[in-house]
């Protein structure tokens, strides 16, 4: 009998990609269950797990900025040019560059193609180099509904007394009057020299190296005006699993990692904490603030614009302005890093104290444990203050918006003053000038660079620079340290101590249940063959 010929497998449509990939992001879930899903779909059909493993890949990261229609999106045609993965690269550099109101031509779209091309691994050498023609620049602009790429002059540098300023603060402000305090949120980030030594003699790189260093990362804060939220702190980093974080479990830290190679908040990362803050306000309608960062930007444009989540309304800042305007600009990033260094310093001192190089025994993983205790131990009362001398939220007639880290900071500087060398000012060792996330020329196109990259060596994981790998203590040396709190706990006079007492004993019954049940599992052991 002569064989049946097997069936052909249906093309998948870039508007399929699109819904499938939309579907992962909102509602995160197994590569079977997403075949499921798509399969009950109306015009769903059954795929296979390759299929929709290769749909969820980077190869279609672009479509989650694509602007073409439906129609488009739904042929068969191949309306993606031939390299698909750069012109999306280049679609997103354009967007992102006219969002600063950059002049963009033709000629530039031509030359940035070719620099693309130069440096998206997937492009090799033995491929031919398009001649980036008008016909092909043509074809470009269409495929991305691109009607008008040339920007008139360049916008002047905001302020806070231009009028159309005045008018957007004016705006946001009755908006916020719309909301309670306790739903509206302020989203920044600030990056972290994690490990810089505020002595030349600790120091081991030049303070030059900006935001290039490798012992920077990135943090993104979230609070409301009243104070009494602080949302987990996501943090960017270059390494998918650093070293040191072999047998942690991140999600009990109660912070979010993410990485990059530039350690920078991208159009996906913004995207996908976007989505994760709308999950979180389940049940509720905030107002989120937040600046006219590129990557905001597009992060915004990708979960459907301002309006585009059920819970999370966002709002913009007047451009330029986040110095005045911005509440976490007003004080709560830097009293985090003012506890944060306080943190790194009375490490180096115990080090230093045990004949150790604090920079050779400091990992990533206690610069992230640094960062959430610094966080959380923000008071209510300084967050509140930071958010009524930002003018967003009135402050009520009896408050005042008076404050400082003064005390905090001279006690800084008196264990500074106990380290080797010679101490640079203080202030630049609290802000430094690195830190600041400026949204430059050629962070853009590095930041495309490396989210349209695919090489074959994408999911080995990098090793995070500097640092040993934590080891976990034994049970006995668990128990140990536990007496010793316990004893410093129960010997003291503030009656605050009790809730330390307590939290203690919580951590003696949890110790107790594993050395229990390793009892057990020892026993069972001894019995087997």
């Amino acid at each position: 009998m002569k064989a049946s010929n097997p069936r052909k497998r249906l093309a998948i449509t870039d508007l399929e990609r699109q819904n499938i990939r939309r579907r992962y992001a909102t509602h995160p879930s197994t590569q079977p269950a997403l075949i499921a899903w798509y399969a009950a779909q109306p015009q769903g059909r059954n795929l296979t797990q390759g299929q929709i493993s290769s749909v969820l890949s980077e190869k279609y990261q672009y479509l989650d900025s694509d602007t073409r229609k439906k129609t488009q999106l739904g042929s068969k045609r191949n309306y993606n040019g031939e390299h698909p993965e750069l012109e999306a690269a280049l679609f997103e550099w354009q967007q992102r560059m006219q969002n600063k109101k950059a002049i963009i031509t033709g000629d530039i779209l031509k030359t940035k193609a070719h620099e693309l091309w130069e440096r998206l691994p997937q492009y090799t050498l033995d491929m031919d180099e398009p001649k980036w023609s008008n016909g092909w620049l043509e074809g470009f602009k269409k495929r991305f509904n691109i009607k008008e790429y040339v920007q008139h002059g360049e916008a002047a540098a905001a302020d806070i007394y231009s009028p159309a300023n005045i008018t957007q603060i004016e705006e946001l402000r009755q908006l916020c009057a719309t909301y309670a305090d306790e739903d509206i949120f302020n989203m920044d980030e600030t990056g972290l020299f994690w490990k810089m030594a505020p002595t030349r003699t600790l120091a081991t790189e030049a303070l030059s190296g900006g935001k290039k260093s490798k012992d920077r990362i990135t943090l993104a804060f979230t609070t409301n005006a009243a104070g009494s939220e602080k949302l987990d702190t996501w943090v960017i980093g270059k390494s998918k699993k650093p070293r040191c974080f072999k047998k942690v479990d991140l999600k009990r830290m109660r912070i979010q990692y993410r990485y990059n190679k530039s350690k920078w908040m991208t159009a996906l990362i913004m995207k996908e904490y976007l989505y994760w803050l709308n999950e979180k306000m389940r049940h509720r309608k905030i107002l989120l603030l937040l600046d006219n960062f590129s990557g905001h930007e597009l992060g915004v444009q990708l979960v459907g614009g301002l309006e585009g989540l059920p819970n999370v309304r966002i709002a913009w800042l007047p451009p330029n302005t986040t110095s005045y305007w911005q509440p976490l600009d007003q004080g709560i990033i830097a009293s985090f890093k003012l506890g944060y260094r306080k943190q790194w310093i009375n490490y180096m001192l115990r080090q230093l104290e045990a004949d150790k190089n604090p920079n050779k025994t400091v990992n990533i993983l206690k610069a992230i444990q640094w960062s959430r205790l610094a966080w959380e131990a923000l008071e209510a009362y300084k967050i509140q203050k930071c958010w009524w001398k930002s003018t967003v939220i009135p402050k009520p007639g009896d408050k005042d918006i008076l404050q400082d880290n003064i005390a905090e900071i001279e006690e800084l500087r008196t264990e500074i003053a106990r380290l080797p060398g010679d101490s640079m000012p203080i202030e630049d060792f609290l802000e430094p000038a690195g830190e600041a996330i400026v949204d430059e020329d050629g962070d853009i196109f590095e930041a495309v660079v490396e989210r349209y990259s695919i090489t074959e060596g994408d999911d080995i994981d990098e090793v995070e620079d500097g640092g040993e790998e934590e080891i976990r203590p034994s049970l006995a040396e668990a128990i140990k340290a536990l007496n010793t709190l316990q004893l410093f706990a129960s010997l003291g006079e503030d009656e605050g101590r009790i809730s330390v007492i307590k939290a203690l004993e919580q951590i003696g019954k949890d110790i107790s249940q594993e050395r229990i049940a390793k009892s057990i599992q020892s026993s069972l052991d001894g019995w087997l063959p």
